[in-house]
């Protein structure tokens, strides 16, 4: 599923590169640190938390993704080790880390198993990072209006999975939030962006819609037009990352 939002993922809301040394201040990060990033997809988390980090594992279940991920890996000139798995079917022993990050899908991940997994793999003391951008942070008109006509083509089942909050992911754990950091920032995009992120939306995918794409490209250009009759739209974006610790640690 998600495999197949690769070659428009850069067109999605991205995760702001002043995000990341953000986080790794706040942390602090020293560098001698070892980073498990689940749910990896094609490493934009993962890989974005390189330069403050002393090894990068990333886990996903799609193969595709994680070739991806080692692609844009060997291009930034980082190793990065690749397990392909299930959160919750993963190696117990997969190994101990100071920060475990999940980007976008903590929803995807909830389970018994995925959550006695986070207890073992993070060390004493280590960090759990929820990152996300955030729909729309200026309430943007032309970007509801966007979501509107999007979502009369969007299918999937897994659009109720992503109605579970963080705090519900972590409900009856002793995981607590410790810090919520937001960053801000903007980018210009145009008219064929917007249509590529929707084709880089799961459940607007061309895979997922099939012969429905089109018409749904059709309408997005028609009702997108007007907004875009003087040229790109400089668009704001936020990044919110959530950490968390153990209680105990405290």
């Amino acid at each position: 599923m998600w495999s197949e939002t690769i070659g428009y993922r850069d067109y999605r809301h991205p995760y702001l590169k002043r995000f990341f040394p953000a986080i790794a201040a706040e942390i602090p990060l020293t560098g001698k640190e070892d980073l498990l990033d689940l749910g990896c997809g094609a490493g934009e988390v993962a890989l974005g938390f390189a330069p403050f980090v002393a090894s990068l594992t990333g886990l996903d279940l799609e193969q595709p993704m994680l070739e991806e991920a080692g692609r844009r890996a060997k291009a930034a000139g980082r190793e990065m080790r690749l397990v392909n798995a299930k959160v919750e079917d993963a190696p117990e022993d997969l190994g101990r880390f100071h920060l475990i990050t999940m980007g976008r899908a903590h929803w995807f991940m909830h389970s018994p198993a995925s959550l006695d997994r986070l207890e073992r793999w993070l060390t004493p003391g280590g960090r759990i990072l929820i990152c996300m951008p955030i729909q729309n942070p200026d309430g943007a008109a032309w970007q509801a209006h966007f979501g509107q006509l999007r979502d009369r083509w969007a299918k999937g089942s897994h659009r109720e999975l992503m109605k579970l909050s963080v705090g519900q992911f972590f409900q009856g754990t002793d995981f607590v939030e410790l810090k919520r950091l937001v960053v801000r920032g903007q980018r210009p995009i145009d008219l064929d962006g917007l249509i590529n992120r929707a084709l880089g939306t799961p459940s607007t995918t061309r895979a997922m819609l099939g012969a429905d794409a089109d018409r749904m490209i059709a309408e997005l250009r028609a009702g997108m037009a007007p907004y875009f009759a003087n040229g790109p739209i400089m668009e704001k974006h936020a990044t919110l990352g959530i950490l968390f610790r153990r209680q105990r640690d405290s």
